[in-house]
């Protein structure tokens, strides 16, 4: 299938955003293993253009929010069409991915922390009833 930049971007963003870590925690080493080149292939690409590098690095400050995973989209479909070999270098590392890997959800292990008055519970398990008296 080909894809245009738009869509690679598309496509790539989750994964920049979240990091190569966070997937190889909780999907494995061999997906783990393609978002470390691909964020990688994408660190080179943006290096020396210190907007690309800035909002790389806000989107992994916050790889949740839907506007800073906007501005990277947008930052790394330019960097695509500007350079087809770059594009074609994203297509094959998304195309090595398992073909679930987008819909692999990153978990975070909280047990043992602290916020504030709060404390997450290590395997307790049952009705959650915040507010309730």
């Amino acid at each position: 299938m080909v894809l245009d930049p738009v869509s690679l971007a598309a496509l790539a963003t989750p994964f920049l955003a979240k990091g190569a870590e966070a997937f190889t925690k909780t999907a494995g080493e061999k997906l783990g293993g393609k978002v470390v080149e691909l964020c990688q292939a994408v660190v080179d690409k943006f290096r020396g253009d210190s907007y690309a590098e800035q909002t790389l690095t806000r989107a992994k400050e916050m790889p949740e929010s839907e506007d800073r995973q906007s501005a990277l989209k947008g930052i790394l479909t330019e960097k695509m069409k500007a350079d087809s070999v770059f594009a074609e270098d994203i297509k094959m590392l998304l195309d090595e991915m398992p073909k679930d890997a987008a819909s692999t959800q990153v978990a975070f292990d909280q047990r043992g922390q602290t916020v504030g008055t709060q404390t997450n519970i290590g395997n307790v398990h049952g009705a959650v009833n915040i507010g309730t008296k």
